[in-house]
């Protein structure tokens, strides 16, 4: 008899805690539901006072949520971004661009664009962008 009412208890504890609204007012409903639970476990003799204090807190702890809610937008208070932490934007993606080739002559390099100038990257660190003069064409300075 105890599992049913344990698992009558988790079933609607759950149930409460999904239709909430919002991360408070579920934590509120459910702790209301385990409150509500425990009351009608203490006080009842059986399943249906275990469920209907759970329905009553859960709906309790939802409501009072509700009003906190309700309460902290009228103060100017409320998270307008919602309950969850704020994360930073991504970085824009850097465009991938080809490598240049290394030629026989130091500082310059074969740029990877047709008709494969040579260009001239001296004061260019490897992994640098560089510009082919003639193509207008970025490409990557090579290790």
């Amino acid at each position: 008899m105890k599992s049913i009412q344990l698992l009558a208890t988790g079933l609607a504890a759950g149930a409460l805690s999904l239709v909430s609204c919002t991360p408070t007012q579920q934590q509120y409903g459910l702790g209301g539901a385990a409150a509500g639970a425990a009351v009608g476990a203490i006080a009842g003799d059986d399943t249906r006072d275990i469920v209907k204090g759970i329905v009553v807190g859960g709906l309790g702890g939802a409501g009072y949520a509700t009003y906190k809610d309700h309460q902290n937008k009228q103060n100017g208070t409320y998270n307008s971004g919602g309950d969850a932490a704020q994360r930073a934007p991504l970085p824009p993606a850097r465009p991938q661009y080809p490598s240049a080739s290394r030629s026989d002559i130091a500082g310059v390099v074969i740029s990877p664009y047709k008709p494969y100038n040579k260009v001239r990257v001296t004061g260019f660190k490897p992994g640098q962008l560089a510009k082919d003069p003639t193509t207008g064409n970025i490409f990557v300075v090579p290790q």
